[in-house]
């Protein structure tokens, strides 16, 4: 249960195995390929960098071609729009997949097709706009060449609101009767009018046209007949294309059945491949060796070993131990219990490699306060089921699968979690024991006090057992004094107040032996007195000792009681010491920087009630439960007065029946998914936020070696066709 143990890589290959050995390191998937320290030239050579140039170009046609297709293909699997499709593969099939005249030919059709259907689409925009503009002058019986100007007469054709063309008809009259409207009826809330206007009046009818809302109208170019012929000659060409793209679909349609697999898989190999020629970026090279360095995870090496090995004579390795100042990347190793809740870790962050793995820690609570969450018997059942279907009879990714036995845990927690709670799908408890005689521990709704008591104890068990394990992590450095001074006298403050509040009489004594204690320890006090400086005599040293030896005494008479001049004592002694004494003015320092870490301990309040969410999370859903509970009971109530008038009641009965049991169904899957979200969500983030924020600070490099970077292919040995996959 720890960060796995790496070993530094170092690989000798000679120029011309050089190829071979990183297809074979790229099959073994062992070897995560750092940059070499050592001052070589790149092992990228011009013909590797025309390759890369050929995959990039055969990589962006590949995407094109299952963006296209992938649009296009039904999927019938369960649960298809949630889970990504999986193609098994056999490894040497997939290693040796080029692109051929096949996918030539597949990506010129595609490109063609496309590239058809875009301009089909610009067309019938263009025609729709066209029918648009036309519509208005529907009824004009001229064809749209001849309205032109004559000349003794200057046309106009536009729209006006439809409302207004009386009052603007009236208008152009009183400027002169020279001037002439046709109106062709409203469309919409517009009219289309024609204007003739001669020529002597041209400027005046201009500018009392103006004056309204009328609205001048071009018509487009290449439009000569009549509008209501144009109209129909456009709606034509319409259908045409709208059939010719359907036909280009269901084209489009049968390609994808038949050839998306291949495509998506041939994608994914020239990206695998890519990765490899890329990785040779990170490699040095003489003129005649390649070097490669990287970290392999102590229990593979024997992988990396036999892949090396059968690259043949040109190939030498060496194997050691991290060195103090390197920082290798980081695997998480954790029994099988253990590994779903890696899940956890690496959403906030691996450790560093020479710290601890929190994993370990945070599981037992969060499933502790997942179980909480949910609190119920039936929905821990119907966690389990719903999970291990997903899990075992839908191909999910190995991520999915961690994901669903981390959920199958928590459904089995909250079981635990319903039995001590009384909870079987938010029942009346009386109810149910009257069927089952089952004990409960606690009754969440009539115990309120105690379930939030309850939930503040366990959240004060975890935010000092995050102090305890940062005062190990700091002892595991042989920081002694952080381990004591900065975490395990938050334990001893913590403990006093707490005999303060449960042992009569004790307050006092248990306060100030603890706040000064604790000041003392956070502020390093001691420690800032002894510090040896060149510039600080003995007896000065031996003045701060006294002075924190005199500040303890004074706890002790503050404590126990004793003679009130011991603080006058000191009060004297702090004033001559701050004068004469540079120990004790840095001892003093230190208290008062004690004294405000103290204060600083303030936020624990905050945080520890920050974990009765978990008592809110629990009743809201009980509470959810119980209204559908009753909205069942009232549904069902409905069909007992049925079953008792005859045939035709019965029937009647048996419907309200079923719609009663799918209130109870449907109301109580409504309510598991609506509170999954919470009872993940919020445990996680009390595990992030106040328990991570005591000694855990991340910032580790996740271990990421070369091998097939596969999403939506899964990877076999020849001939085998299972389930998952070790390489995707």
């Amino acid at each position: 249960m720890a960060v796995a143990r790496m070993l530094k890589a170092t690989v000798l290959v000679h120029r011309a195995a050089a190829s071979d050995a990183v297809e074979r390191l790229q099959a073994a998937g062992a070897l995560d390929v750092e940059a070499t320290p050592y001052e070589l030239d790149r092992a990228l050579a011009p013909e590797d960098e025309a390759r890369l140039h050929w995959l990039d170009e055969q990589i962006a046609d590949a995407r094109f071609v299952v963006d296209v297709l992938g649009k296009r293909r039904e999927d019938d699997r369960p649960f298809a729009a949630f889970v990504s499709e999986k193609i098994h593969v056999d490894a040497e099939r997939f290693e040796a997949l080029e692109p051929d005249e096949t996918f030539r030919s597949l990506y010129q059709e595609c490109l063609t097709l496309t590239d058809r259907m875009a301009s089909g689409e610009r067309e019938r925009e263009r025609l729709r706009h066209l029918v648009a503009e036309l519509e208005p002058w529907r009824d004009l019986h001229l064809q749209v060449e001849r309205l032109r100007d004559t000349t003794q007469v200057r046309l106009m054709t536009g729209t006006v609101p439809a409302a207004q063309g009386a009052a603007i008809r009236q208008r152009l009259r009183e400027v002169s009767p020279l001037i002439s409207v046709e109106e062709l009826g409203p469309v919409g809330s517009r009219a289309a009018w024609v204007v003739l206007i001669h020529r002597s009046v041209v400027e005046e009818a201009r500018a009392a046209l103006a004056a309204t809302a009328f609205r001048e109208v071009s018509f487009p170019a290449g439009v000569r007949g009549y509008p209501a012929e144009e109209i129909e000659i456009a709606r034509d060409a319409i259908a045409r294309i709208e059939e010719e793209h359907a036909l280009f679909e269901e084209r489009l349609r049968e390609l994808a059945e038949k050839h998306y697999r291949d495509v998506a898989t041939l994608l994914e190999a020239l990206v695998s491949e890519r990765e490899a020629v890329l990785a040779r970026e990170l490699m040095g090279a003489t003129e005649r060796t390649v070097v490669i360095t990287g970290w392999v995870p102590a229990k593979r090496r024997h992988d990396l070993e036999a892949s090396l090995a059968a690259a043949g004579d040109l190939v030498d390795w060496e194997l050691r131990d991290p060195l103090p100042d390197e920082e290798p990347p980081v695997e998480l190793e954790n029994p099988p219990l253990l590994k779903p809740f890696e899940l956890l870790t690496d959403l906030y962050g691996r450790p560093k490699y020479r710290e601890i793995d929190p994993t370990p820690l945070l599981a037992p609570f969060f499933l502790l306060f997942f179980s909480i969450c949910i609190g119920d018997v039936g929905y821990g059942l119907m966690l389990i089921a719903g999970f291990w279907f997903i899990k075992h009879r839908i191909d999910v990714a190995p991520g999915v699968k961690r994901f669903c036995d981390l959920m199958m845990l928590g459904g089995a927690g909250a079981i635990a979690a319903g039995v001590a709670f009384g909870s079987y799908f938010a029942l009346d408890y009386e109810a149910v024991r009257a069927v089952v005689p089952v004990p409960r521990l606690l009754d969440p709704l009539g115990e309120l006090t105690t379930f939030l008591l309850v939930t503040v104890v366990i959240g004060m068990a975890q935010v000092f057992f995050g102090v305890l394990v940062a005062a190990y992590q700091a002892a595991r450095e042989r920081d002694w004094s952080s381990a004591v001074g900065d975490q395990l006298s938050t334990i001893l403050l913590a403990a006093l107040i707490g005999v303060a509040a449960a042992v009569p009489g004790a307050a006092g004594w248990a306060l100030a032996l603890g706040l000064g204690f604790t000041m003392l320890l956070k502020g390093h006090a001691l420690e800032a007195a002894l510090a040896r400086d060149a510039e600080v005599a003995s007896w000065d040293r031996a003045l701060g000792i006294g002075w924190v030896a005199l500040f303890v005494v004074w706890l002790a008479v503050l404590a126990f009681g004793g003679p009130a001049v011991v603080g006058w004592v000191l009060l004297a002694g702090t004033v001559v010491g701050l004068a004469v004494s540079k120990s004790v003015r840095r001892a003093v320092v230190g208290l008062l920087g004690g004294a405000y870490a103290v204060y600083g301990m303030t936020s624990f309040m905050g945080d520890i009630l920050s974990y009765t969410r978990l008592a809110a999370l629990g009743l809201s859903g009980t509470l959810v439960g119980m209204v559908f509970n009753i909205l069942a009971k009232l549904v069902w109530s409905g069909a007992e007065g049925l079953f008792s008038k005859g045939p035709v009641g019965i029937v009647f009965g048996a419907v309200v029946a079923a719609l009663a049991a799918a209130v109870f169904v449907g109301g109580h899957t409504f309510n598991v998914v609506i509170n999954l979200l919470g009872a993940f969500v919020h445990p996680a983030r009390l595990q992030f936020v106040e328990f991570f924020g005591k000694f855990y600070g991340n910032g580790g490099t996740p271990f990421s070696p070369l091998s097939y970077k596969t999403k939506a292919v899964v990877l076999h040995p020849a001939g085998v066709q299972q389930e998952g996959g070790a390489r995707s």
